[in-house]
Parts: structure tokens; C-alpha cells; sequence
């Protein structure tokens, strides 16, 4: 028996997986993957890669969100995992200098 506490938080789960997917392309992944895996329903994560791997049905923004997704994931795994600290005096000058160049001037606008 599941309480409706569990139920909420296992939909919860499946939405915000599956959030960036149009529902039709998740329901045809699904189905797809119904047809091939018989011994256990798919999970959301399989359905999530079944439509990376048919990105053809993804519009181009879609792609790029997820992308950055992708990597904003892989940046706090790696903060997670590293003891990241601030950046030296050094770097963060260079960096500055970097965007006071790249900045536009108000009269090349």
C-alpha cells in the first residue's frame, strides 16, 4: 500500500524528470519502450534518455535547454564532490580584464 504523500512525491518526481519533454514525444518513447522492455514498466530516466536518442523530435531551444542542464548538473556534481574554493586574486583579475574588454562601449551600439 502507498500513502497519497508518496503518490504525490513519485508524480512530483516523473514531472520534474520529464519536464522539457513534450508529452507527446514522452508517450511515444514510452510506448517504445514498453515494446522492448516487457519484464518491468520503463522508468522515467529511460524515458528522459529514449528522447535524447531520438532528438530529432526535439525543437532546437529544447536541445540547448537541455544541454545546459547537462551541464549545470556536471558542475554541482563536481562542486559536490571537490573542495572548491574561491578563485585566486590573480585569476579573478584577468578574468575582469577579460570582460571590461568584451563589454560593448555605449557609442558602438
Amino acid at each position: 500500500m502507498i500513502s497519497e504523500d508518496e503518490v504525490q512525491d513519485v508524480i512530483g518526481v516523473w514531472t520534474d524528470i520529464l519536464q522539457d519533454i513534450p508529452a507527446d514525444v514522452a508517450m511515444a518513447a514510452a510506448r517504445r519502450l514498453c515494446r522492448i522492455k516487457t519484464d518491468f514498466a520503463p522508468t522515467p530516466g529511460e524515458i528522459y534518455q529514449a528522447c535524447m536518442d531520438n532528438e530529432t523530435n526535439l525543437t532546437v531551444y529544447q536541445i540547448q535547454q537541455q544541454e545546459q542542464q547537462e551541464q549545470t548538473l556536471a558542475l554541482m556534481e563536481y562542486h559536490a564532490s571537490e573542495n572548491v574554493g574561491p578563485m585566486p586574486e590573480e585569476v579573478e583579475r584577468k578574468l575582469a580584464a577579460v570582460f571590461r574588454k568584451a563589454k560593448v562601449k555605449p557609442d558602438e551600439s
